[in-house]
């Protein structure tokens, strides 16, 4: 048995040789890159990655050691492709600006949450309503509206998934976020009491949002196209029985009363809206990166994305994973990270995700917004 003393020093002395080696390798690395931005060729090839790994493996005498064998040249190409970035050109993005005399699209009817949230972020202006969230897609596709409102996500309920999707399918970009408050209220005709109500209609995240008071009151939830329409309903069938659970604007635009104010489950409970629009707008005041990818689905692959993401010091604020179709258990993943694509260590962090993923598409680069 070798002592310990020994076993240093030879570790010590094949470090030397590693330390050597891996500098002549990098050097290496310099010069491929340097020759295929000169020649217009794709940068980072998978499949020549796994030919190099395999090759490698395959030389070991010892066999117990493969798979950390594939770790360690894993690791090497990772660093290689780190550094390789680093030589790949910056791009120079442009402030894009408004358009003008342009026409806004939401889902809803006045008095939604999405009309609220449009109003928000552009102003006083008369939106374009619509009945379906695919709806206001199909308006932007054809050019009948230049910007549409969808909500995205609910600090309570989470995603709303329809909207990834549709967002995916379509191929649009997110071009604004605005956060607002959601009150959710019990609305009833005229004189009529939390004891009069046996039934209320909204929207399914309405009436997620609102369970356990509705449980707390024996009250049976109905879901609805929105919670604006829900309003409306109960205006038009002026039965004190049924109520709806929408805004305090929705009670006025419907003349109904406000039987009980503010019955999310969460007090603090926001949503999420997105704007969206045929083509990138960024702005120097974009401080959020959104973006969709899939990766092969083995051991490691989304870690590979979320280490770029760490090791370039930037804010991961959220992920979500949805199905990807015809594909069993793979899925696409959304990212949103804090950033603007005029930060240099951004645009790097950028490239090397690619290096990791099968597909990737940039889908916004934009300013959040509260109210």
């Amino acid at each position: 048995m070798k002592d310990l003393k020994t076993c240093r020093e030879e570790i010590d002395a094949i470090d030397k040789e590693i330390i050597a080696l891996f500098e002549k390798r990098m050097h290496v690395a310099k010069d491929v890159i340097t020759y295929k931005l000169a020649h217009d060729m794709q940068i980072f090839q998978k499949d020549r990655e796994k030919e190099v790994i395999q090759k490698n493996v395959d030389r070991l005498e010892d066999k117990s050691l493969e798979s950390y064998a594939k770790t360690f040249v894993q690791d090497t190409m990772n660093l290689s492709k780190s550094y390789q970035s680093t030589f790949i050109p910056l791009k120079k993005y442009e402030a894009t600006e408004i358009k003008e005399n342009f026409k806004v699209g939401y889902q809803g009817v006045p008095g939604s949450f999405s009309n609220q949230a449009m109003k928000s972020w552009f102003g006083d202006i008369e939106g374009i309503n619509y009945p379906h969230f695919e709806d206001v897609y199909q308006a932007l596709e054809k050019g009948e509206i230049d910007y549409g409102v969808l909500p995205l996500e609910n600090s309570s309920t989470g995603a709303i998934n329809d909207n990834y999707d549709l967002l995916t399918q379509y191929g649009f970009y997110i071009v604004g976020e605005q956060s607002i408050t959601i009150d959710q209220n019990l609305l009833g005709i005229k004189g009529a009491t939390l004891e009069d109500i046996k039934d209320v209609y909204s929207h399914i995240q309405g009436l997620k949002q609102t369970s356990e008071f509705l449980n707390a009151h024996h009250i049976e939830g109905h879901e609805y196209l929105n919670t604006a329409a829900a309003a409306k309903y109960i205006s038009e069938a002026q039965n004190k029985h049924i109520g709806a659970i929408a805004s305090s604007e929705a009670a006025k635009l419907y003349n109904l009363d406000i039987i009980a104010k503010a019955i999310q489950n969460d007090q603090s409970n926001h949503t999420r809206f997105i704007i969206i629009a045929r083509q990138y707008e960024i702005r120097p005041s974009a401080n959020r990166i959104s973006m969709v990818f899939t990766v092969n689905h083995e051991v490691g692959a989304l870690y590979e994305v979320m280490r770029v993401v760490k090791e370039h010091n930037i804010n991961m604020a959220r992920i979500e994973s949805r199905p990807l179709p015809l594909s069993p258990w793979e899925y696409y993943f959304y990212l949103d990270i804090d950033g603007n694509l005029n930060q240099d260590h951004v645009q790097r962090a950028l490239q090397e995700i690619k290096t990791y993923t099968n597909t990737f598409r940039m889908i916004g680069n934009y300013e959040r917004k509260e109210s």
